[in-house]
Formats: structure tokens, sequence, C-alpha cells
């Protein structure tokens, strides 16, 4: 994609934006109402995002050149300015999000069909099942299980429970992580549709970023077919566990984006609504300016660069790192500027504040990633970060 073409999406993207803004309080407030705005113009473009053109007949059309949002560069360009609006309302849209990751890169022709024509037919939730209680996002160490059941009917029983998973609650379709065996080739992905038997799911309360209602997911002898094996036509090298590294290694930089977008909204709410500031606070904020440019730039050269290989995660672990640590400095410096009583007479800086903690626990903490790039340049990877 050139940047001609990249920029007049970036142009047009940010229009939608607004109307995420207008709707965002009222989700943060009650959540089930989402529900009420699949209508939106926004909420329609996101919701077909990364469905690919064999199954999408709407796609985005900007000067004639059609988007998908299947590239890492088009997600972070679109998630940044729709975050702009409103992250609580980006996550708790409908459309494919992290699930669709493993549906693209993992699904036979027949899972895809099923998993796609769901989201087409109307506005569709899904969820990505892998955090669990006891484990969090540790892949090799799950608990949810997945074992045969005797015979040769090639049927296996679902057993376990998985948290904090968004859009839990409202999914019709969703991937959930199960071990089959020990070791890292014992870790199955399969295709879970909701009113299976057996298969049932509750809200969790959260202080930010309300809108994908996160949920407790519980599964009790949920029957698994062969055909909702996700990567039964593969190897087991290259499906499960690495399932899960390719959608946080894809995905990552899309969190990133998330955080810049509020961290830019802050900033522009800032410059808005805050006069006579003093020279230390100028100076202040044109140092923010600066590093929204710089975390910008960072973000989009991972995303580049993971289009062309997406082994390279440690690019995508740098722009998150970076970018949620951005946010936490500059909503907490807002509620400083705007001074006592900020977070009663401000609810949308109220909002950004409670929502920027939450980037630092999606797709693994700092820590995490921290450790993702150490790991990368003793193996060699990189030769400076």
């Amino acid at each position: 994609m050139n940047r001609e073409r990249l920029d007049a999406f970036e142009l047009a993207i940010k229009s939608y934006s607004q109307e995420f803004r207008d709707i965002g309080l009222v989700i943060d407030k009650e959540p089930d109402r989402l529900g009420e705005f699949t209508n939106l113009d926004s909420v329609q473009l996101l919701s077909r995002m990364m469905i690919p053109p064999e199954y999408n007949d709407r796609p985005f059309i900007v000067n004639n050149t059609k988007f998908y949002g299947l590239s890492c560069i088009e997600r972070v360009i679109g998630t940044e300015w729709l975050s702009y609006g409103d992250a609580g309302v980006v996550v708790g849209c409908p459309g494919p999000s992290l699930s669709g990751i493993i549906i693209q890169d993992f699904a036979d022709e027949e899972q895809k069909e099923k998993y796609y024509s769901t989201l087409i037919e109307k506005p569709s939730w899904t969820f990505f099942a892998l955090t669990e209680p006891k484990k969090g996002s540790d892949a090799m160490n799950i608990e949810t299980n997945l074992k045969k059941i005797d015979g040769n009917s090639g049927k296996k029983m679902l057993n376990g429970e998985k948290y904090f998973i968004g859009n839990g609650t409202r999914a019709d379709i969703g991937v959930v992580f199960a071990r089959t065996t020990t070791g890292p080739l014992g870790i199955e992905m399969c295709l879970v549709e909701k009113g299976q038997d057996g298969f049932s799911a509750e809200s969790l309360g959260t202080l930010g970023l309300r809108g994908p209602k996160l949920s407790k997911l519980m599964f009790q002898n949920v029957c698994i077919n062969e055909s909702q094996i996700i990567g039964r036509h593969l190897s087991p090298l290259k499906r499960g566990m690495h399932g899960a590294i390719t959608v946080f290694n894809k995905m990552r930089p899309t969190v990133a984006a998330m955080a810049l977008g509020v961290s830019q909204a802050v900033y522009d709410y800032m410059i808005t609504n805050k006069k006579n500031l003093s020279l230390d606070q100028q100076l202040k904020l044109e140092h923010f300016q600066n590093e929204l440019i710089t975390v910008r730039n960072l973000i989009r050269q991972a995303a580049i660069e993971l289009d062309i290989n997406p082994k390279n995660g440690y690019i995508g672990s740098i722009a998150k790192i970076r970018a949620t640590a951005l946010v936490k400095k500059i909503t907490q410096y807002a509620l400083d500027l705007f001074g006592e009583g900020s977070l009663f007479d401000h609810p949308h800086l109220n909002k950004w504040f409670r929502d920027a903690f939450a980037f630092e626990n999606m797709e693994g903490t700092s820590n995490i990633l921290k450790l993702n790039v150490f790991q990368s340049y003793m193996n060699g990877n990189i030769s400076y970060v």
C-alpha cells in the first residue's frame, strides 16, 4: 500500500471518530446499550474490518481503493483515530477482532465460511479466549482441556474457564485455546458458538474500558467436533501455540495505537480547554506533542515491518511499551493541569484516565514485553533496541 493511499485512508477514517466520541460516555455507563448503535456508519465500518474480500462485499472505499483492514498498517491507522473518538467503543464493537487473526491465518475454508457468514449476516460479536484465572495469558500453562470421547467419533469434550474475555457475554462465535496433552504441541484452538450445551458466560465489573464487557467463560463438557478444530489441516507445529504467538505479534501495534489515540485525545483536550498556560506548562505540552509524533512513527514502523515478517514480535513490543507509558503519563498530567475536581468537572478526562490503565494488560504487560525484547536481542534478532 503506497503512502498516498494510506494518507487518504487516514484522512477518511478520522471523520468517523466523532461518532465514537458522541456515544463513548453512554457506553461507559451502560455497556449493554452498544447494541443500539450498530446502525452508525462508524460501527458498521469497524464491524467489517478484517473480513476478507471473498466474504466482504462492503469494504471501506476511499478514492476507489478498497480497504479491508487485513494489514497491520491499516489496522493501526484505523484503530488510532477511532480510539481517538473512544477506545471503549472500539474494543466493544462487533466484528472479528482478535479471533479474526486466527481465522484468517489458520482456519480451513469450511471454518472461514461459518465464521465470516455469521459476521456478514448481521453485526455480530466475537471472542478470543486464551486468558485464564490462574494462568493469565500464558498459553504454555493453560488448564482448559480438550479430551477425546471414548470411541472413534472424533468428538472431544471441552472443560475449563477463561477470564477477562472481551465481548464474551454478547458474542455469537469465538476461538478457545485448550490443552490436549503436555508440551507446546499439545495446545489446540477450537471454534465455539454461542448456545452450545455446557457453554456459559457472565460479565465482570471493570473500572475502565467498560465497552467490551469483560467476561468469564465457562465450559462444562462442551462437545467439540473435529470440524471445530482450527488448523486441523496443518501440522501441530503450525497451529495451537503458534496461533497465540501470531495473534500477539500482529495485534500489539494495534493495542499501542489505541493507547496513542487516547493520548492524542487528551493532548487536544488540554490544548483546547486550558487557557492561560504558564511557561512550564507550555513546555510540557510541547514535550508531549513531540512524544506523540515519536510514538506514532514507532507504531507505524512496527506495523509495516510486521506486515513484512510477522515473526518480528519484538517490534510491536517496543511500540506498545512506549505507547502505554505515554497514555498513563499524559492522562495523569491532564488531571493535574486542570486541578482539584478535574475528575468530576471533566467527564472525558475521567474516562480517559480510567481507560489508560487497561492497555497495560492487553496483549502482554510491559514486563513481559521487555522480556520479549531482551530475548530477541540475546537471540541475535536485533542489534539495538
